[in-house]
C-alpha cells in the first residue's frame, strides 16, 4: 500500500488519478485519491458494445499522455486495461491502479519469472516473466485501442492459457476484416502495438497515437497533456 502511495504521489499528469493524502489512522493506512465521477472504460464498453473511430483515437492519444509522464519518472504500469481508465462525465480519461507499476530503477515485488497484468491485456515478454519496460504498456493500449473498436480484445475468442498462448504466438485479428470502416492503413498502424518483440513496436505511447491519428486523418492537437 506504501508503495503505490508513494509510486502515485511522485507523477502528476492531467491523465492521471491523482493522490491527495496518505496516512494512517487508527493503525489503518489510507489514501485519498481524486474522485472521478463517472464511468470505467470498462463499463462504457460493456454497456455500448464499442467506440467510434474518432472517440478511440482521443482516448488513445490522452491515455498515452498519461502513460508518457509515468515512463518519465521512470515507472511503468504494467496493467492497462479498459477498467483501469476512469472517464469523467466529460468523456476525459485517467489512468488509475497503479497496484502493478514497477519503479524502474528500483525493486519489484514478484519473484523473477512471475508474471503479472491481466491476461487479455499482457505482453509477451510481461507473460514469460521478463524484465519490461514501456514497450509492455504500448501493447496493452494496443489491446485497449482494439477492444474500443471492436468490442472485444485481440484473442478473445481464445479461453484460459489459450489467451496467453495466443499473445506469444499468434498474430492478432485484422480488425478491418471484422469492421469495414477501418482502413487496411488503420488496421496495420494499430497492430504495430502488438508485434511480440518489445523492440518492434512503436517507441513510445505517443509515437503510438500519433501513427493511428494519420492513418484515421483524425488530428489529436487537442489532447495534449
Amino acid at each position: 500500500f506504501r508503495r503505490e502511495a508513494r509510486i502515485a504521489q511522485t507523477v502528476h499528469n492531467a491523465h492521471l488519478v491523482s493522490v491527495r493524502d496518505t496516512g494512517e489512522h487508527d493503525g489503518i493506512p489510507y489514501l485519498a485519491a481524486q474522485f472521478i465521477e463517472g464511468v470505467t472504460l470498462d463499463q462504457k464498453l460493456e454497456r455500448e458494445g464499442r467506440l467510434d473511430l474518432p472517440s478511440t483515437v482521443m482516448i488513445c492519444a490522452q491515455v498515452a499522455a498519461g502513460l508518457q509522464a509515468l515512463w518519465e519518472a521512470g515507472m511503468v504500469h504494467r496493467d492497462i486495461k479498459p477498467a483501469n481508465i476512469l472517464r469523467d462525465l466529460a468523456g476525459k480519461p485517467y489512468i488509475t491502479d497503479f497496484g502493478l507499476a514497477k519503479v524502474t530503477d528500483g525493486s519489484v515485488l514478484t519473484r523473477p519469472g512471475q508474471p503479472l497484468g491481466s491476461m487479455d491485456y499482457m505482453a509477451p515478454e510481461q507473460i514469460r516473466g521478463e524484465p519490461v519496460t514501456g514497450a509492455a504498456d504500448v501493447y496493452s493500449l494496443g489491446c485497449v485501442v482494439y477492444e474500443c473498436l471492436l468490442g472485444h480484445p485481440p484473442f478473445a475468442d481464445r479461453a484460459g492459457m489459450g489467451v496467453l498462448w495466443a499473445h506469444l504466438q499468434d498474430e492478432p485479428p485484422d480488425p478491418s476484416a471484422e469492421r469495414p470502416d477501418l482502413s487496411p492503413e488503420f488496421g496495420e498502424a494499430l497492430k504495430a502495438a502488438l508485434r511480440k518483440a518489445p523492440g518492434e513496436r512503436p517507441r513510445t505511447s505517443i509515437e503510438y497515437a500519433r501513427s493511428l491519428s494519420r492513418a484515421a486523418g483524425i488530428p489529436i492537437s487537442d489532447a495534449a497533456p
